[in-house]
């Protein structure tokens, strides 16, 4: 019996380390995943029609300005949309592929760089506390058991 027992808490332990960093990885994954995508995927298109802009509001309360419009990319092919950004006009270069568009890849290297700092933090503190919970539970084993 004390063999199962052990057999389990040894699981349990592993668990408990493993399941925090798979679930780090997977948020951050996901949050990440979408900018990766659009930043190897997107090129540098010409914009040649802009049909209404909105300037309410700003990134820091949520509501990032855009305008509506089409894009001609290299190869021929067009797209349209919201361009997320400011002041943009025909004739104007921005960063798009299909489905989505930004003023320039700016916004996307800062949120793959905001998202990779978060998941190194959120890593470091996982470890920390990993690190603390082993440090008191060797010192418990050594104090022995309280009376």
């Amino acid at each position: 019996m004390p063999e199962e027992a052990r057999k389990s808490g040894v699981l349990s332990s592993v668990l408990s380390a493993v399941v925090p960093f798979l679930l780090i990885f997977g948020v951050v994954g996901g949050f990440l995943g979408s900018g990766i995508g659009e930043l190897s995927t997107g090129e540098d298109v010409a914009v040649t029609e802009i049909s209404g802009c909105t300037s309410e509001g700003s990134a820091v309360n949520g509501q990032t300005p855009y305008c509506s419009g089409k894009w001609r990319f290299a190869d021929g092919r067009t797209g349209g949309g919201r361009i997320l950004g400011e002041d943009i006009s025909a004739g104007d270069t921005v960063f798009a592929g299909d489905g989505f568009a930004y003023r320039s890849r700016s916004p996307l290297i800062r949120k793959i760089s905001a998202g990779g700092a978060l998941g190194l933090l959120l890593v470091g503190m996982v470890i920390v506390g990993v690190v603390l919970y082993r440090l008191d539970a060797g010192k418990r084993r050594r104090e022995g058991p309280r009376e």
